[in-house]
């Protein structure tokens, strides 16, 4: 039987992401949406059901002080977002039955915090409550090595993905394997980001587009603001642009990684911190061919959405901390160096 969730908030729009996160747990349902504290009143009575309050409705004139005693008498268990961090009172975030999750951006509404952070909350405030919790996806802390030598690699990044990169780059040698980094980002700043990242990291890293992909040795960063395909053309590897309706996110991981699929490319892909799912539908279709998905532990992402769906569908093949994806990254090339000759780097310093 699934868990019940009311969820009141005075915002349609954080209804949907509170909707959404809870919607990739198979063992919670979103009963009844409620729009201010008056009806949030109505729903914390009903003794079966979590509830889920943004905070900003304890601060309602009307009935804001009437919802707070509520849930303090509340013997249910529930959860109170406080996703722009204007502050929750003090005995309701000391209670065992309420869990508060609090946004990082003060005055800001912070989506990121709820994707991250949510169903963490939900499992939490179950278990003190003796309820029965969401299970888990499983945590694997090593990668099985793929024993075939891989054609290409695909970082697919979002949110904090710079900072991300910049730092795991550090611990990467000089990749044997195209590879090729999927991130979220403007036209005008993958050029300047790739320039960074190989002068920050010695490596070679440049911005790419329509044509070849990347060469051995070679980094790519995909143009931002569009969307690319794979493409087998001969005996290379090409990539094409794409026009995608209904895409919220260019470049979209899902593309590269499905047509590198239907490509039949023996591609390997890591899903790193982000917002939202992208990455994952292709990361499924990788894993129902037997290639090898990583997903960044979510506990160690700024916004954990694009590993956690990765592991939530089953995708992830391994789930690691960023230091144990650049060695499994290392890894991977190194069954390739050993079945390769050597070859030339065309990367100029």
């Amino acid at each position: 039987m699934k868990q019940r969730v009311s969820i009141s908030t005075g915002s349609a729009f954080l209804a949907v992401v509170i909707r959404k996160t809870l919607a990739r747990s198979p063992r919670l349902e979103a009963s009844s949406d409620h729009r201010d504290a008056g009806a949030a009143l109505v729903a914390l009575r009903e003794p079966t059901s979590l509830a889920i309050v943004d905070a900003e409705l304890l601060h309602e004139v009307a009935d804001g002080a009437a919802l707070r005693k509520e849930l303090l008498t509340r013997r249910a268990p529930s959860v109170v977002i406080d996703a722009r961090r204007r502050g929750v009172p003090d005995d309701v975030g000391a209670l065992r039955s309420i869990v508060v999750v609090r946004g990082r951006l003060g005055g800001e509404l912070d989506l990121g915090v709820i994707e991250a952070e949510l169903l963490a909350a939900v499992g939490s405030v179950l278990r003190q409550r003796g309820a029965t919790t969401p299970s888990p996806a499983p945590s694997i802390a090593r990668a099985e090595l793929y024993d075939a030598a891989l054609e290409l690699i695909v970082l697919g990044v979002s949110t904090g993905g710079p900072t991300l990169l910049l730092r795991m780059f550090k611990d990467l040698t000089e990749p044997a394997i195209p590879m090729l980094i999927v991130q979220h980002m403007p036209e005008s700043e993958t050029a300047g980001f790739a320039a960074r990242l190989s002068e920050d990291s010695g490596l070679c890293v440049r911005e790419v587009a329509g044509g070849p992909l990347p060469a051995a040795g070679e980094i790519g960063v995909l143009r931002g603001g569009g969307d690319f395909r794979i493409v087998r053309r001969g005996g290379g590897l090409y990539l094409r642009a794409a026009v995608l309706e209904g895409s919220a996110y260019h470049p979209t991981i899902d593309e590269v990684l499905a047509s590198a699929v239907a490509a039949d490319v023996a591609v390997g892909a890591a899903i790193l911190t982000g917002m939202g799912q992208d990455g994952a539908a292709g990361a499924l279709a990788m894993a129902q061919k037997g290639l090898p998905v990583i997903a960044q532990r979510p506990d160690t992402c700024a916004v954990g959405g694009m590993p956690q769906a990765a592991i939530d569908n089953g995708a992830a093949r391994a789930v690691q901390s960023p230091e144990a994806i650049a060695h499994t990254l290392n890894r991977w090339s190194e069954t390739a160096r050993r079945g390769t000759p050597d070859g030339e780097n065309d990367c100029l310093p």
